[in-house]
């Protein structure tokens, strides 16, 4: 009894400080759950993809822990990574295909295999793989520069949000000015999510114009926004209609803003035009716009069509070449083997010896390694590199702008509570530039 008494308060006390070392996540676990409860809109980080985390180190393609990737657990985790695309077995299947037509050549029409040489097409396939190996270096560099710089852009438009509000905190700006300004700077943030996963869904060949435009625009009316002031929805319908007849709804949504800032200035709420604080203010607003401008440039404005054919026709090229020299050297190495043999086939020529056969599988094997590595890295890498380039049209490397405009959503909340309860931590009220009259 005193020794399971033991065992259960050892494992007590190991719970509880695996809970203590993880007890901020779990918080804000328990924080979101509430919050999603109550706006009706999905949290942060849930609680599965915390428990996921700490049982297998990956949670998404975006939250993993990076001390896995230095042992061999991760090859352990291979659920969301390139290793499972179907488009990459497909192509090593193809490849698998076309290899073993090619074996079957010189089994059936070669006379005398001992005098067939493949060193030229290997000459060929070591010039290809140098080749192909940078060019995709230069293409995932860049890919991952894009990628980042999109993030960047995005985080800076949300930044500058959370900016706004500390502003108009710091001004005392009426909660219905500020709750309206900032519920469009938000939907600047949805909007230009939306914007880019539509102009993806554009490309494909069944796309429905009008009625996935209309789905979107209903998505829009409809998704509830809770940032602490009023809750209402992201848009209404007026503010829709005006909105969808425009080019760029996200970054035209900003003129709303600025308006509504200069005539605070001109009621008094904020410091005059004239002052540093509403330059500020301004700038806020640019910055804003500038994050639209830069996740724009990364995702819109693609590599040159010219350089990603050319790079994705010689990948191919030199997958294809690798499979038939593997398909030409096991072909003759069957041969030889029959040929020793008398198996099935009759050749010409004399036998060859033991010592012959040895470095024929030696060779056999040595092609196989080279001929199957090099075409599954090179393809992988390819696919790698292409999903990067269009995050918003593979799931493999899509930004999570759902989690970060939660977050965004969340901290709003958060910042209008904290105003809220201030008198009670620091002792006076919250500040005002003027206060607003009435009721």
């Amino acid at each position: 009894m005193a020794d399971k008494d033991s065992m259960a308060t050892s494992e007590s006390e190991s719970n509880d400080a695996d809970v203590s070392e993880t007890a901020p996540l779990l918080a804000v676990a328990k924080r979101c759950s509430e919050y999603r409860s109550s706006s009706g809109r999905r949290s942060s980080i849930s609680l599965a993809e915390i428990e996921a985390l700490q049982s297998t180190g990956v949670s998404s393609n975006m939250l993993y822990k990076a001390s896995i990737l230095g042992t061999w657990e991760a090859f352990g985790n291979l659920s969301t990574t390139v290793w499972t695309e179907r488009r990459l077995w497909q192509m090593m299947g193809r490849l698998a295909l076309l290899s073993l037509c090619v074996a079957l050549w010189p089994i059936f029409t070669v006379h005398d295999p001992s005098k067939m040489n493949v060193a030229g097409l290997l000459k060929v396939s070591q010039f290809l793989n140098v080749v192909v190996g940078l060019l995709l270096g230069f293409f995932l560099s860049n890919a991952i520069k894009r990628w980042y710089a999109c993030v960047d852009g995005f985080l800076l438009l949300l930044d500058s949000v959370r900016n706004l509000q500390m502003q108009f905190v710091a001004l005392g700006v009426p909660d219905d000015d500020a709750g309206q300004i900032l519920r469009h700077a938000y939907a600047s943030g949805v909007l230009l999510y939306e914007q880019l996963q539509f102009d993806h869904k554009k490309l494909s060949s069944d796309f429905d114009f009008e009625g996935e435009t209309a789905n979107v625009w209903a998505q829009l009316s409809n998704r509830p926004v809770s940032l602490g002031y009023r809750d209402k929805k992201l848009l209404d319908k007026t503010e829709i209609g005006l909105l969808r007849d425009t080019r760029d709804p996200p970054s035209v949504i900003w003129t709303w803003i600025a308006a509504s800032i200069g005539r605070l200035a001109q009621d008094g709420f904020i410091p005059p035009m004239a002052s540093p604080t509403y330059g500020r203010i301004m700038n806020l607003i640019q910055s804003a716009h500038g994050g639209i401008r830069d996740v724009r440039a990364a995702i819109c404005v693609q590599m040159p069509w010219n350089y990603v054919h050319i790079l994705s026709s010689l990948v191919h090229i030199n997958n294809a070449i690798n499979a038939v020299i593997l398909g030409l050297v096991g072909g003759l190495v069957s041969s030889l083997l029959f040929q020793r043999y008398d198996l099935f086939f009759h050749y010409h020529g004399s036998k060859p010896s033991v010592q012959e056969m040895e470095q024929e599988l030696e060779q056999l094997f040595a092609t196989y390694v080279c001929c199957i590595t090099g075409p599954f890295v090179y393809q992988a890498l390819l696919l790698i590199g292409i999903s990067l380039s269009q995050p918003f049209d593979a799931e493999e490397a899509q930004i999570p702008m759902d989690r970060l405009l939660n977050q965004l959503e969340e901290d709003m909340c958060d910042g209008v509570s904290l105003i809220e309860n201030m008198e009670d931590v620091l002792g006076f009220e919250p500040p005002f530039f003027k206060k607003k009259e009435g009721p």
